[in-house]
């Protein structure tokens, strides 16, 4: 019989660990942020609503109006897709077909189990008037029956009502009920640069008259049916990939990188709740490909890209600085704020943009590309591909004496912080710095451990380091590192990092992480 041929080949077990992480991370102490703008499938109880994303797992709480700490594939979502999704009811987990076969995931434990079904699971609802006797799931074969606290499903010998099956609704089931939603759609999925989208789950709460709907590009929207009032609930990035990032009161601004589909800004609040998103012109967009550097001046958002830098003012307008106003290349790599203007880094050599707009070519001899910059008071440090100088917004780039004293201070450098008045400096694999007073320290490889290097960011004591495979925390007292790796701490490559209040926020190439700073340094 198939059933006895299911249960020899179904087994339920929690995921490997290396989806589980290196290290167990609880929710306030680590966070993945990622691209949860298409939705696959959704399930709601009472309290939860679950939204499956190509990217994750979000769970939105209907009581307080706000989102949970998202469930990424560094927490065990299941990289296959996703095909339904169902809310057990009688202990609020949520199970996740696939085409392998079921995962559950509980909320409390932030814990996943699969069960392996030849064929995998396409549909999934259980009895509204018997919860407690399992979920039917629907197989290559037909329906089966998954009995509550078992792991191996067995035939269906009769199925419920269709008025007792509670699930993920059809779409053509959710316009029945709810007409407007068919007749609103064109409003409802149109967004602010005139991009339509479209529907692709819905689920009904129980005993609400509130439904959420599932679109493939808008993330989900929530309808009150009483009032037949639609509302969006952002939550996520534009894109997975993040390539810069700007520290903010109450939170971040993240740049896309270069892998990204949609190339913009996102704001993420410290507190994950609050998302705001600046694409650029309605009618062209950015026409980038990635952000490689932000920088926070006055009430504007400066963003160093691939064709120019973008100014963006606070209510969303953006305007380009290019080589139209006297940029020496469109590609722009890094910025620095200093007193009487902002010092730009191009693949052409150093510009400085003064307060009143007038863009001035820095350099002499034949300009190299301006990798990094740190403003140091009325000057600047300057990483370029022929190593460390500094520069004056009335010069071009010179090399002090005790630079030129430090051979490996003459390869690329490709990233510079400051910590007080300690100087912090990058090559693509080992660090070196300075201290007030002191000679320059040159530091033991890192790139065994961390790969190539892209970013620095200061902290008390220390300073943090972004790579390929993951970051580390350097403290200057005993000269010594402590790492944290790709992929089970960190989902991708480092682009970047940021130090805000409480908080170690790193972009990567998989997802923006917000890190509580003090489960990294105890």
């Amino acid at each position: 019989m198939r059933w006895l041929a299911l249960a020899a080949a179904a087994s339920v077990a929690p995921l490997p660990a290396a989806a589980q992480g290196s290290r167990f991370w609880r929710a306030e102490e680590r966070a993945v942020i990622s691209d949860f703008s298409v939705v696959v499938a959704l399930a709601a109880t009472d309290r939860l609503v679950f939204v499956a994303t190509r990217n994750g797992l979000g769970l939105y709480d209907r009581q307080f109006r706000r989102w949970e700490p998202p469930i990424t594939f560094v927490d065990g979502y299941p990289r296959e897709p996703v095909r339904a999704a169902l809310a057990d009811p009688t202990d609020e987990s949520v199970w996740l077909a696939t085409a392998q076969g079921l995962i559950r995931y509980r909320p409390v434990l932030r814990r996943f189990e699969s069960v392996v079904i030849p064929g995998g699971v396409r549909a999934m609802f259980y009895d509204r008037d018997d919860p407690f006797r399992g979920i039917y799931v629907l197989t290559g074969g037909g329906w089966e029956l998954l009995p509550g606290g078992s792991f191996i499903p067995m035939p269906a010998t009769r199925l419920p009502p269709p008025g007792r099956r509670v699930g993920q609704l059809t779409l053509d089931e959710f316009f029945a009920r709810q007409p407007v939603a068919d007749a609103m759609r064109g409003v409802v999925l149109t967004d602010e640069r005139f991009r339509t989208f479209r529907y692709t789950s819905a689920v009904a709460v129980p005993l609400a008259e509130e439904y959420y709907l599932g679109t493939d590009g808008l993330g989900v929207i929530r309808l009150d049916a009483l009032i037949a009032q639609f509302e969006r609930l952002p939550f996520g990035l534009l894109a997975p990939g993040v390539g810069a990032l700007l520290a903010v009161h109450g939170g971040v601004w993240a740049g896309t990188d270069h892998r990204s589909r949609r190339s913009g800004l996102t704001f993420v609040g410290e507190d994950l709740q609050r998302y705001a998103y600046r694409e650029g012109p309605r009618a062209t967009g950015l026409g980038i490909t990635g952000v490689r550097a932000l920088l926070g001046r006055g009430d504007e958002i400066w963003a160093a890209t691939d064709r120019g830098v973008w100014r963006f003012a606070p209510d969303g307008d953006a305007r380009r600085l290019g080589t139209a106003q006297g940029l020496p290349d469109e590609d722009t790599f890094a910025l620095a704020q200093g007193p009487s203007g902002v010092w730009v880094g191009t693949a052409f050599g150093l510009a400085f943009v003064t307060n009143d707009g007038v863009v001035r070519r820095l350099g002499r001899g034949v300009p190299v590309p301006v990798l990094a910059l740190s403003a140091a008071r009325d000057t600047v440090w300057v990483g370029t591909t022929d190593g460390l100088g500094r520069a004056t917004p009335d010069q071009g780039i010179f090399l002090p004496a005790d630079v030129a004293a430090v051979p490996d201070l003459k390869t690329a450098i490709v990233a510079i912080a400051q910590v007080a008045d300690t100087v912090v400096v990058s090559s693509i694999d080992r660090i070196i710095w300075r201290a007030p007073g002191e000679e320059w320290r040159v530091e033991r490889l890192v790139s065994p451990d961390l790969g190539a290097v892209f970013a620095l960011a200061p902290d008390a004591g220390g300073v943090w380091i972004g790579g390929q495979r993951g970051i580390a925390f350097f403290r200057f007292a005993i000269r010594d590192y402590r790492f944290y790796r790709v992929p089970g701490d960190v989902p991708g490559p480092v682009r970047d990092l940021v130090v805000n209040g409480e908080y170690l926020w790193v972009a990567t190439e998989a997802g923006l992480v917000r890190f509580a700073r003090e489960a990294l340094i105890p």
